[in-house]
């Protein structure tokens, strides 16, 4: 007897996307449609202009497909609105953008915990966290620096501490 397989975490069916109006009309996604479950590695790969990023915000919540369905843990997303979506991306998903989005002028550790203190985790927890995935990058040598003072790879790493 087979284990059924878990459902999906994300189900995405038909999403399109374009952007412009005629004649300048861009279709960014045409139709995708896929499903990922719990445990899955997932790479999304295409030459630029191929609608990733397009299709990375989706995901992400940032923006809505103009026709298709989206589902995220079994709840169609076009029901989440306001402090609700908000409340959803924060909890949710980590964001690792090409642009780092750090404040420069804020401490590695100070911008690691941003989206903790945004989702009202205590503040010793928040630190506790922090530094227990600074560590886990090898940056707990950095957590009191300026991120302006940062090297490229070392920002890199404190937006994925800041997702983790």
């Amino acid at each position: 007897m087979t284990t059924p397989a878990p459902a999906p975490i994300i189900s995405a069916r038909d999403l399109h996307k374009s952007y412009g109006r005629r004649p300048n009309r861009f279709e960014a996604l045409k139709g995708v449609s896929f499903q990922i479950r719990e445990g899955e590695s997932v790479a999304i790969v295409g030459k630029s202009g191929s609608g990733k990023s397009t299709l990375m915000h989706m995901l992400a919540l940032l923006d809505a497909p103009d026709t298709g369905t989206l589902h995220l843990e079994g709840v169609d997303t076009r029901t989440l609105g306001g402090a609700k979506l908000n409340r959803t991306r924060n909890a949710t998903f980590g964001f690792v953008f090409q642009q780092f989005f750090l404040t420069g002028s804020n401490s590695v550790l100070e911008n690691v915990i941003l989206p903790m203190k945004i989702a009202g985790v205590g503040r010793a927890e928040r630190k506790r966290r922090g530094i227990g995935a600074l560590e886990q990058l090898e940056l707990a040598d950095k957590v009191k620096n300026k991120a302006l003072n940062l090297s490229g790879g070392q920002k890199q790493r404190a937006v994925i501490a800041r997702a983790w």
